[in-house]
């Protein structure tokens, strides 16, 4: 595949350059919540665009320093992301109420997406993350 930049500064994917995502590190406060529940308060997250077979709305990650792991509970279920690498699911404890896959890490991440160990993402339709 002839090699071509889409988008300077971005990293694209070695072997579909037409999927890439950049990396930016916010100056502001985010809080991810459920309800009432914090699960990560940070200063410190990275902010991931992506653009594959869509333009996907920006997701941001929290260290897993910021992030509460009292309600977070791993589970087996993993996906893979040719740009990024494989995720590792974490479902929402709170009592009674359990939400299944409501976040999610890059444990090893590939080469290119490094950035992304050690820190985890909220799917919004079930936490809200806001700037604050």
């Amino acid at each position: 595949m002839e090699s071509i930049t889409l988008v300077a500064d971005a990293i694209h994917r070695p072997d579909e350059p037409r999927h890439f995502m950049e990396f930016t590190f916010p100056d502001s406060r985010y809080l991810a919540r459920v309800g009432d529940i914090v699960l990560a308060d940070s200063t410190r997250v990275l902010k991931l665009a992506e653009v594959g077979h869509h333009i996907y709305d920006p997701v941001i990650y929290f260290p897993l320093s910021d992030t509460e792991m009292a309600h977070l509970e791993a589970t087996d279920k993993s996906t893979h992301c040719p740009l990024k690498g494989d995720t590792h699911y974490f479902d929402f404890i709170a009592g009674e109420e359990r939400r299944p896959a409501i976040g999610w890490t890059y444990a090893k991440p590939l080469a290119f997406a490094a950035k992304l160990r050690d820190y985890v993402a909220f799917d919004r339709r079930q936490v809200a993350v806001s700037q604050v």
